[in-house]
């Protein structure tokens, strides 16, 4: 585009002469009056040919500038066009390069089976030397780094509130939790229902406790909550078994009343994304029980919430059975779940062929 000055009495007139010099395609770049004439910028795709100067001069209508106000405006508009072809150059060689990058990565990614969800992410710490045979292990690492480290519960806490979705195994950890609490210590810690809505979680907790012999205390306001964790002996551990329903109203409420509590989210791992970072993001968790870990079921989902919420993990059950006690939790197992093979077979021109176990 060239850059054209007009002066003219009014903006009409000037751009009436620039539409008749410059022809239909003249844009309006900056119309401002000064004294009394209006200096108008017009952008023209025209030709020095056409156009011998970036000012035009007209008689008694339109006024041109001055010689040294026309160099200056042409030498701005040289400027500007050498600065515009200059980042056009370097945008698209950088676009280029990335494309490359992007290209060989993910079609490695994918058949490493990992979700387009997680590109962004391992993409920003890999480069395309890394588009390699050996990119399982590369990712495995990526992740490993990312993922929160573990954490072990202190039972330095007197009270420890377990949330979870229905049907998140939550009501069975809490009582894995009590009956090994009760092989450690004597004192007999203590296991509440609090505000346990749902019919079916209430008839399951019956059960377990007759036959656990394992007292289970229904409580549904925080008055009564706060008074059980005043009498808890010096050893003695409160655990409270409450559902996600309301919990983000719920846990300012147990904060500010309750004398020493951690909050630790039960979550299944084959739990859909959006419902694991709904309840991730409810609050600032102590840390997450991960349930289910015995089902062969996809990772990913689970990878990608702890990735973006940083929630420290706990423990993990591997079983629905009672008898099988929680086990500790890292995040190493977690990658090696995924079962990302150790090698991938590719052609000369880096193209995804086939998986190959080491």
């Amino acid at each position: 585009m060239k850059m054209d000055v007009i002066w003219a009495r009014s903006p009409k007139i000037g751009i009436g002469h620039a539409v008749s010099n410059f022809g239909e395609d003249s844009l309006l770049l900056s119309s401002k009056k000064i004294g009394k004439r209006y200096r108008l910028i017009i952008g023209t795709d025209q030709d020095d040919k056409k156009a011998n100067c970036s000012s035009v001069q007209v008689p008694d209508s339109v006024i041109s500038t001055s010689d040294k106000e026309k160099t200056d405006y042409q030498m701005i508009a040289s400027l500007v066009r050498k600065e515009i072809e200059h980042l056009r150059k370097e945008l698209e060689s950088k676009v280029l390069e990335s494309a490359q990058v992007e290209t060989d990565l993910e079609l490695m990614l994918e058949k490493l089976g990992v979700p387009k969800s997680l590109y962004p992410l391992i993409m920003a710490k890999l480069s395309e030397k890394d588009a390699s045979p050996n990119l399982a292990s590369k990712v495995s690492k990526v992740l490993e780094e990312t993922l929160p480290e573990s954490t072990d519960i202190d039972l330095s806490v007197k009270t420890h509130v377990l949330c979870g979705n229905y049907g998140s195994g939550k009501t069975t950890v809490a009582l894995k939790m009590v009956l090994k609490l009760m092989s450690l210590t004597q004192a007999v810690p203590i296991l509440v229902s609090y505000k346990q809505n749902h019919s079916a979680s209430k008839s399951l907790i019956k059960e377990l406790s007759k036959e656990l012999k394992v007292p289970i205390f229904e409580i549904d306001d925080v008055a009564t909550l706060k008074k059980v964790e005043e009498q808890l002996a010096d050893d003695s551990v409160l655990i409270v078994d409450t559902s996600t329903g309301n919990i983000k109203e719920e846990i300012p409420k147990l904060e500010k009343e309750l004398l020493s509590v951690n909050f630790h989210l039960v979550n299944a791992c084959d739990s859909f994304v959006a419902a694991q970072e709904h309840f991730l993001n409810v609050t600032t968790w102590s840390s997450i029980i991960l349930t289910r870990l015995e089902m062969n079921t996809n990772r990913w989902p689970l990878i990608h919430s702890l990735a973006n919420t940083r929630v420290p993990l706990s423990l993990g059950s591997i079983s629905p059975d009672l008898k099988s006690q929680l086990v500790s939790l890292t995040k190493e197992d977690l990658v090696n779940q995924l079962n990302l093979p150790d090698w991938l077979e590719i052609d000369q021109c880096g193209t995804k062929v086939a998986n190959r176990a080491a």
